[in-house]
């Protein structure tokens, strides 16, 4: 009788392992075979809206790459990322395949996570009209989406010139006193900026938009000091190009 017990528990641990073997091969081979019935496509809330879900979808499905009514296992995903991180406004694209169950079929979708590009300062002149990031790429305008930033004009001499041009915008836009006051930016074929203030009629000459917050520590010394005693419109000119000085040239 011992035997026959131990013959029967030896029995019904095969037929577990082999239930569990069986049930492991169908799980794998039904996913295997699972096919893709929809894209989703999640964009950062807190991104601006350059291009909305539907677009992004559309240009997944005209990538080339079979997606819809294909097995999902079979999608090239590192392909799709690529294609989708070669439009300037994505950035920061994560693709991925996701398999549901319901009972014991399963059905399969194509998930896709993107970031859109943060502009912080808008180029438009008569040649040109596209936004930068911080990091300097190029964001195509879009009738779509308008960013209330500045904006500058002309075009940059150098490389140099436009870098610390974006560190100079990406500290105006942090401060709430200096967002409000400057409008917009004049380029000058020397690298030199003009600045156009929302409030007074008068230029502010920058110069290179090197040791930008030394020049605008100077001019809020101005604003705070001669404005108040003389007005907004005393002056038509003021420079704190030269190191260290400030000059004001009245009307």
């Amino acid at each position: 009788m011992e035997i026959v017990k131990k013959i029967l528990v030896l029995l019904g641990w095969f037929c577990l392992a082999g239930f569990v073997g069986f049930t492991i091969y169908f799980t794998y081979t039904q996913m295997e075979a699972v096919r893709c019935q929809s894209i989703v496509v999640f964009i950062n809330p807190n991104s601006p809206r350059f291009m909305d879900e539907a677009e992004i979808t559309e240009m997944i499905e005209k990538s080339g790459e079979p997606i819809i009514g294909h097995r999902l296992s079979a999608i090239d995903i590192e392909m799709l990322e690529t294609k989708l991180t070669t439009f300037a406004t994505l950035t920061n694209v994560e693709i991925y395949r996701k398999v549901e169950a319901k009972g014991w079929s399963f059905s399969g979708k194509l998930v896709i996570h993107v970031d859109e590009r943060t502009p912080i300062l808008r180029i438009k002149d008569a040649k040109e009209d596209y936004y930068l990031d911080r990091e300097g790429v190029k964001i195509p305008v879009s009738s779509k989406y308008i960013e209330r930033i500045m904006i500058a004009s002309g075009t940059f001499p150098d490389e140099t010139i436009k870098s610390n041009l974006l560190k100079m915008t990406d500290f105006v836009n942090k401060d709430d006193f200096w967002k409000a006051q400057i409008e917009q930016v004049l380029i000058q074929p020397n690298g030199e900026l003009l600045l156009l203030p929302q409030v007074g009629d008068y230029l502010i000459e920058f110069g290179r938009p090197d040791d930008y917050e030394l020049k605008f520590r100077n001019l809020k010394a101005v604003y705070q000091q001669g404005f108040k005693n003389f007005g907004w419109n005393k002056y038509k000119a003021i420079s704190v190009k030269y190191q260290n000085q400030v000059v004001c040239t009245k009307k």
